[in-house]
Parts: C-alpha cells; structure tokens; sequence
C-alpha cells in the first residue's frame, strides 16, 4: 500500500511516519524538508506543486495531518482551508480509494456539557458563539471534507485524537515542564489519553481494516483531572496545588474551547475505535509519560558504576554547556564536575580525572612551563568531554583535543574500569557508541611557547583564500565572518620571534559581538598596540569560564526562543562549496544585523587532511539546520557537528566525530589567489613584523 502522508513534520505526523513505513511505501509531505527519512519514506515539499500533484496521485490513501500554526488571527482559518482544498481538488477516484483528515475532540465543545456528559462520534455538532478559531476550523473541514469525498466517489475517514502523549508531546513533556514554573491543576474533570504510538497503531489498523466513511475518535484511557496533574507535578518535582471549586467553576467561563474538557466534566467516548481497531493498550497513567530522568552527581566510581549498571539511558555530563543548546534530555545525567582531579605527570604525560577542567590542567602545567599543543578559545570544558567530541581551536598540526589523549580508563556497559592505550580503530568504536563513561584522561603536553596574535580586518570575499588553503599560513587562524557587512576579522597567531614595546598582553576579546562593537573594543583594548601577545594558553584560550554561569545557563535553557550555538565542519577540500552555498542562501536566511559567523580551520598533518569548522548563534533554528543541508550537498554527506553544541535530534553519531583512520588525503582545489608568501593580508608563519592590527 502506498500512502502520502501530509504534515509528517509534526509531532503526530512523525509516529505516524515511523509506523506508517514499517510496512508500507510513504510519500512524507513537509513544510520543510527534514534531514533523516526511514528508508521506506520518499520526502516531498509542500510547496513542490509537481512533487505533490504526483505524491497525492499514485497513493492508495492520502493523510491529510497537516496544521499550519504560523497563520495567526484572522489568517488561521483561511491559511489551513487552504491547504485542504488544495489536497481534496487533487484526490482523483482512479488512484486514491481512502482519505483520511485529522480532526480533533474539540468539536465536542459544541455541545451542551450538561445534555451530553458523554461525547461520542455520533452527536450532531454545529457552530455555536464563543468558540475559537482551531474548534471553528475542525468543524468546518469536516464537513467539507465529507461532502468533497461523497462528490468524487471516494471513501472518506474523520479521526478525532483526544489528548495526545507521549516523547516531547506538549500534554506529557510539555505539561511536567510547566509544573516546573508553576504547579497548579484542576480538580473533578475526565481526561482521556491516548499515547501518540497507540494512536499510530490505531490508525493504521482502521486503515488496514479498511474502515471508511467513518468518524472515530482516536483515544485510550479516562483519568481524573486530580491524578493526571498530580502526577506531572510529582515528575517535576513540585508540590500541587489545586484551585477551589469556586474558581474553577469562574474560570470555565474563560477557558477556550480548545481546552473545553478542562472547563467541564465531560467524558469522550472511545469505545468505537477499539472496537473498529481491535489495538488493546492496557497502559497505566504513568505509562503516557516519560519517566523521570535521574541526576548522578559522580564524585566516585562506586556510583558511576551504578548508572552503568541500571540498565537506564544516560547521558554523562561535564560541565553541562551541552544543555544550554540542546532540548531537554529524558535520559539519567551523570554530572561528572565533581569527578576531578591531577592523578599523576610522568615525563610528558598528564593524566587527569575526566571531570577536570581544561584550566585545571593549564593551571597544573603553567608552573612547569608546559601546556597543550592545540587549545579552545575556552577551557572551562571537562577532559572527558574531549575524548567525544572535537574540542578544538584553530590549528595547523591537530584536529582537536582529541588528538592530545594517549590513554583512557573508562567503565564499560557491565560497570568494568578498563585501561585503553590510544587504538585509533578501537577508539573510533568507543566514540561511536554510548555505553561507556570516561573516567581518566592521559594527555601528552609540550613545551610552553609565546605566540603572537595580529588581528586584521579584510573585505569579506577574502574569506574564500583562507579556506582555499591561506589559513595554512599561519600557526592558528580564526576568522569571524560579517556577511552584512561585507567584513571579516582575522586573527593570525603565530610563534613569537621578537618582543616589540608595543605589543599587548592577552585578553578575552568579544568575538561574537557585532562588527561596530568589536571595532569599538578592539580600540578600547588595544590602544594603538600591533599585537596580542603571551603565552600560548593565554593566546589562544582566553576564555577561562563564564562569569554568572549558573543564571546565564538558566537564560540559554529555559528561554522561550532560546538562543542555540552549532558548529558544523566540513573537509577543506569542499570547504570552498559550502562557504560558496552558504553566500547564495543568505539573503534568504534572514541574519540579523551584527549576526557573524566564526571559521576556524584544524589540520591533520600526518594524512593532510583538513577541516573548516563555521560557527553561528541564533535563536533561529532554521537557520543551522539550513547549513546542514547546504554542507551535506557541498560535500556529499561527509560533515560533522560539534558534539558539546547544538546537535537536532536527526543526525546521526556519524556526523559527531572525525574517524582519525578514516578517508585519503584530498587534492586541494588550485588557488587562484596570488603564492602564500605575496598574498594581501595573510601572514607568515613568525609574527615579527609590524603589521596593523584594525584596519
């Protein structure tokens, strides 16, 4: 059976997707195009008037789940009568034998509370005052869809889901996540749930079944509105307080129709569609919820060793910036921050707790004048967090951090501490799968250096002869990009091969801040001097932590648009593509005036591989995932994103580590750009000379 799925973007429309294409071939319509299909699924946009004209035309049964929320106000109706009438003009009796239209229970919020205390399929509904514009839209549609059906000739069906739960659903997540800021509920009022996967299952059994020119509520188990508040309040760890009768009774007047169940106690009946289905459930109350995740703080092996051993996922946490970006996880943390410590220095060697910072280790190796070979611009990220994702700087001789790791103990998926000396093959393993926790990292270290930094601004079509190779020219070069402006700033740093009285000891400039404002402080800082310089921790990693953390991290996390920071990396061999990409998308992204983007370049000089890493921070997801899709095509699938920022729950581990084995030494593209020794405005490998830091 072939069936075209519109709105499978959506939180139904994504069960739906993933049942529907067990067994059956779907044409999966979106608004946007998603990055990860089951392989049974082809994926259509909406706006592709050829793509959907054919998706509509050779499915057996067309779903219709889709639901534009962005039409607000007076828009809303006409925006999604829209896309139903664009659906049922192209069902055509010869192929499509079954349309299905998601409604909802709202409809029932046309009845008289006291005359139908029991709401079923068959009650007679029709436009009243007072109901809002989602309960007007589901009643109109169903009629419509009903009458355009009878008039082709094809079999029609109307579900109705009552209150949907399951992951990340706003009436399971959503409401524990609201008992958080305040836990208040409602008392004496019937509920009926239905978990998103039963509903899937329900509605694929109708089909199956071949139920037609039917209206079925799609729906499980009737709970007290008193036990179904308590117990989100209960998972989020509050203390609920209901409202007296007399308020509730007050505020019924004023709850939408949407919400009309919360307003009076009345019951959906549900009966029809076990009965149609045959889909027995005989889940509980908390089964429609996800379980509560547990916090481990791991301040020995003991208890790490317990996490491991329980048998629940997990996710083992440093020091948490990976939550600033990312949705909340339903899996246990383990906090490993008080899991921390300098074990040993032998020779070259540090080894280290995993939840010891990176400036714990700078600050244990400053005394010996020795430090790390390649850095971040900020360090307060934990040892183990290097050994999964790629902590990097900008760096001609390493990738990441990750290179720097000789050894590692970790605790295996049977609570086992095991020792591992660097295996690049087995290594790759371990990153790639998620049943261990680091809990000792060995780097090796170097001699403290001096470098030197020259911050220079260029045009910003220069951009594209440091990704040509320029930035091979320097011992570490960052570039932080202005595409409204046309600009870019440049930090070349190199070994010091001089002192000169009008260099500038190190400081923590405000990369990302707008270009006027990072002129401003640049001038403010600087004062005429030519160059940073210092040793190399200061240099290169100038950011040691962030001051308030605890009240920044809680504005990043729990903001309505939250703010999100992704890194994506590409090889620099089509780096040149996707910089040229994302030139085109641009204008079409919509940056906001001052937004930059930061390019940072690492190499691996034992293969010649190298790598371009573009960061961007936005409360505009769309944005990152544009860039994803844009490297994906410039480089044939072959991207990472950095594991410790924004990563959208579709990519796959594939794309969250660099295999240190893996992949030939490309051919870098031939330049078209003058020799690297007369090249404008990139430096040589010795910063000694006394070039103008702001142009």
């Amino acid at each position: 059976m072939k069936i075209c799925l519109v709105g499978a973007g959506g939180g139904i429309g994504r069960q739906l997707l993933k049942t529907f294409a067990v067994n059956h071939a779907v044409s999966a319509v979106y608004r946007t195009l998603p990055q990860h299909l089951p392989a049974a699924a082809e994926a259509v946009r909406f706006e592709d008037d050829d793509g959907l004209t054919q998706a509509v035309r050779n499915a057996d049964v067309v779903v219709h789940a889709a639901l534009n929320t962005k039409a607000r106000g007076k828009d809303f109706i006409p925006a999604n009568r829209q896309v139903t009438e664009r659906l049922l003009g192209l069902i055509i009796p010869e192929t499509c034998r079954l349309f299905v239209y998601f409604s909802s229970q709202v409809v029932y919020a046309a009845l008289d509370p006291v005359t139908h205390p029991v709401q079923g399929e068959d009650a007679k509904l029709t436009d009243r005052p007072g109901l809002d514009n989602y309960t007007r839209l589901k009643l109109a549609e169903e009629e419509r869809v009903i009458s355009a059906c009878r008039e082709k000739g094809i079999d029609y069906l109307i579900v109705r889901p009552t209150v949907v739960m399951g992951p990340n659903m706003q009436w399971s997540s959503g409401i524990v996540s609201a008992m958080r800021m305040a836990p208040f509920g409602l008392k004496q009022r019937t509920i009926n749930l239905v978990h998103v996967a039963d509903l899937a299952d329900q509605l694929l059994a109708l089909i199956d079944r071949g139920v037609s020119n039917e209206v079925v509520n799609l729906g499980d188990l009737d709970v007290s509105s008193d036990d179904y508040f308590r117990h989100a309040a209960r998972l989020a760890g509050r203390p609920i307080f209901f409202a007296p009768n007399w308020l509730s009774g007050a505020a019924g007047k004023a709850i939408p129709s949407t919400l009309w169940f919360l307003a009076h106690n009345v019951r959906v009946d549900t009966d029809k569609v076990r009965r149609l289905s045959g889909v027995a459930t005989n889940r509980q109350l908390g089964d429609f919820f996800e379980p509560p995740a547990r916090i481990v703080d791991a301040r020995s092996l003991d208890a790490i060793r317990e996490v491991v051993r329980s048998g629940r996922p997990y996710h083992a946490i440093g020091r948490g910036y990976f939550l600033w970006f990312n949705d909340r996880l339903a899996s246990d943390q383990v906090i490993m921050e008080h899991y921390s410590g300098v074990l040993r220095m032998e020779d070259d060697l540090l080894t280290v707790r995993a939840g010891t910072t990176l400036r714990a280790v700078l600050d244990y190796l400053a005394p010996s004048q020795m430090t790390l070979g390649t850095l971040p611009e900020f360090v307060d990220i934990s040892a183990g967090a290097c050994f999964f994702a790629e902590v990097h700087g900008s760096s001609a001789d390493y990738i990441s951090v990750y290179d720097l790791i000789t050894a590692i103990r970790y605790v295996d998926v049977d609570g086992v501490e095991k020792y591992s000396q660097r295996d690049d093959l087995e290594w790759d393993r371990l990153r790639e799968g998620n049943g261990i926790i680091v809990t000792e990292v060995t780097f090796r270290c170097r001699a403290n250096h001096r470098l030197a930094n020259v911050i220079e601004w260029h045009p910003d079509h220069k951009l594209e002869s440091y990704v040509g190779g320029g930035y091979l020219a320097n011992f570490s070069t960052t570039v932080h990009w202005y595409p409204r402006s046309r600009e870019m700033m440049v930090y070349n740093v190199n070994p010091l091969s001089d002192d000169h009285p009008r260099d500038r000891g190190p400081f923590a400039p405000m990369r990302g801040s707008p270009a006027a404002m990072q002129k401003l402080l640049l001038a403010l800082r600087l004062r005429g001097r030519l160059r940073i310089v210092g040793w190399s921790e200061r240099v290169l990693a100038p950011w040691t932590g962030v001051p308030a953390k605890q009240l920044i991290g809680k504005v990043f996390r729990d903001a309505r648009r939250r703010f999100r920071n992704m890194e994506i990396c590409v090889p620099d061999h089509c780096a040149a593509a996707f910089i040229g990409r994302l030139r085109e998308k641009m204008p079409e992204m919509g940056l906001s005036p001052g937004q930059g983007l930061g390019v940072r370049f690492t190499r691996q000089p034992s293969t010649g591989r190298g790598f371009v890493w573009v960061e961007m921070t936005s409360r505009n997801a769309e944005q990152m995932h544009a860039m994803i899709d844009m490297a994906r095509n410039a480089c044939g699938g072959v991207f990472w994103l950095h594991r410790g920022k924004y990563v959208p729950s579709w990519i796959g581990v594939e794309h969250l580590f660099i295999p240190r084995l893996g992949g030939a030494t490309p051919v870098l593209p031939e330049l078209s750009a003058p020799p690297l020794s007369t090249r404008e405005g990139i430096t040589d490998r010795h910063a000694g000379d006394d070039r103008q830091e702001c142009r």
